[in-house]
Parts: structure tokens; sequence; C-alpha cells
């Protein structure tokens, strides 16, 4: 019986009349190509969303006192926000990058969106300053 069987499922070494079952299209290809388009779309999909997820949780900008505390003036909104949380390390005059969560204003609010700052993600040193005029070409000539 074994014989017999292996002899039938053989198709090289049956008899001429007796044809080979037909074999399933090799797909491997498309198969393939569509692995790698759905891992390429992850990847993408993945990396969109960790940049737009990272980009409302930093900030960077200079520190300085506002009438409420602590406040930042973003680099890239260049909106004012109004620092919360942990801002121990945080200093008035410093270029820092904080890591956070950016609170929106609501309708009846006043003043600037505050940023809750979980952590000072990198300290540029101190904020660049505008110059300013000297002191006498403020004044009136002859006067002093």
């Amino acid at each position: 019986m074994v014989a017999l069987t292996s002899f039938l499922l053989c198709g090289a070494t049956a008899p001429e009349g007796c044809q080979p079952a037909p074999q399933p299209p090799n797909h491997t290809g498309n198969e393939v190509a569509a692995a790698v388009g759905i891992l390429v779309g992850a990847v993408v999909g993945t990396i969109v969303l960790v940049e737009v997820n990272k980009s409302n949780h930093t900030i960077k900008g200079c520190v300085s006192a506002g009438p409420n505390g602590l406040q930042v003036r973003n680099d890239s909104d260049k909106k004012t926000y109004a620092l919360l949380g942990v801002t121990a390390s945080t200093k008035a005059g410093d270029i820092v990058q904080l890591h956070g969560t950016k609170e929106k204003k609501t309708k009846d609010s006043s003043g600037d969106p505050s940023f809750v700052v979980q952590r000072v993600s990198r300290d540029y040193g101190p904020c660049k300053l505008n110059p300013m005029p000297p002191a006498n070409a403020a004044s009136p000539a002859g006067t002093h």
C-alpha cells in the first residue's frame, strides 16, 4: 500500500497517462511586496505619531519672570506660556528645553496659556539680550 501511494503521489515517476496534481500558483513575490508595504507604512506612521506627540510635549525658549511666576516664550510658535509643575531647576534668564504638556486656554480665562513642566530636558545657558541704547544717547543734549 505504501509503495502504491508513493508511486501515485510522485509526479515524476507516474505512468505516462497520469498527470501530476496541479500546484497552486506561487505568490511569494506579491506576498513579500505586501508585507514590505505594510511594514513601511507602520514605520512611517509610528515616526509621524512620535514627532507629533513630541512636539506637543516639549517647548524651548527663554525663561523670564512674569506676573504670576516663571514664563517661557516658545521659539517655535512664538507664544508665551506660564510655567507650572516642576520648575525648581528652571531659572529666569536661561534658554531651556522643557518636557511636559501644554494646557489649552479656556474661553473665559485671561492671560497666557500654561505649560506643565515634568522635567528640564536641556539647559542651553543664558538668553541673548536685545542690545539697549546707551544711557547718554537717550538724554537730551546739555542736560545732566
